[in-house]
């Protein structure tokens, strides 16, 4: 009987929810998303594959037996927003800089190379990261997800109501209910608009790539011109595997 493909398979744990992803030969060939933690949904995606190496990037608590579960699996590679990477940065707090950030960047880069890309993550917070045509990591910008919004204006006032962001609410809302909604999505939208219009007249040819949980729900009010890539993330995580510091970056495949 012919060996199955070997394959890496690529986690990305964030608070809430853990993306998953197979590589075989470079590429991805299959993705998933579960519960941060879902060792059974991880163990389901994995049936029946040839796993020769697991990596992970997480940006939550390290899960223990969750990492003991992959170790079972295949050996595991942990990423940090510290490991080596074909990106330089001029990020002055590496310590603190999050995997799934570098993660961005690291894909960012390899989709548009040789030109300037912003990569921007609709999670739980909404991160900005910059790097030039030159690979050089420029820095970002950290503001509230949509759901933190949407926490946010509930926790702290007297009256309004939690509101689940929807996906298409009219700009100007004829109830607290819809005025809250257009002030999660388009106060989203508006804020992504203005640091991109910023940062293209900083760096003339910009290239704009959008991922994380929202970007879909988000894509709509965000117009052309925009690229949403929802493996984003899993993708440069993978190429941050594959980096040789003393070899340079695997070629693109």
């Amino acid at each position: 009987m012919m060996e199955a493909e070997q394959m890496d398979l690529v986690l990305d744990v964030g608070n809430s929810r853990m993306k998953m992803a197979l590589f075989a030969q470079g590429r991805m060939v299959a993705h998933a998303q579960a519960a941060a933690g879902g060792q059974a949904a991880m163990a389901r995606f994995v049936e029946g594959r040839n796993l020769v190496r697991t990596v992970i990037g997480s940006v939550g608590s390290r899960d223990q037996r969750l990492l003991e579960a992959l170790q079972r699996l295949a050996p595991v590679r942990e990423l940090t927003g510290a490991s080596p990477s074909p990106v330089r940065s001029l990020y002055t707090t590496p310590s603190t800089f999050g995997v799934d950030r570098l993660a961005n960047v690291v894909g960012a880069a390899a989709l548009y190379p040789r030109r300037p890309v912003l990569a921007i993550d609709l999670g739980s917070c909404i991160t900005y990261d910059l790097v030039d045509q030159l690979a050089l990591h420029h820095g970002g910008i950290i503001s509230p997800g949509l759901h933190m919004r949407a926490r946010a204006m509930h926790a702290f006032s007297a009256r309004l109501p939690l509101v689940e962001p929807s996906d298409q609410p009219p700009v100007l809302g004829a109830s607290t209910h819809a005025s809250l909604a257009s002030g999660i999505i388009h106060g989203a939208a508006m804020e992504v608009k203005g640091f991109v219009a910023e940062l293209a007249r900083q760096h003339p040819g910009l290239a704009v790539v959008v991922t994380g949980g929202d970007a879909l729900r988000a894509a709509w009010a965000l117009k052309s011109g925009i690229f949403v890539h929802p493996t984003l993330t899993l993708i440069g995580l993978h190429a941050l595997s594959q980096y040789d510091p003393a070899l340079g970056p695997a070629a693109p495949r």
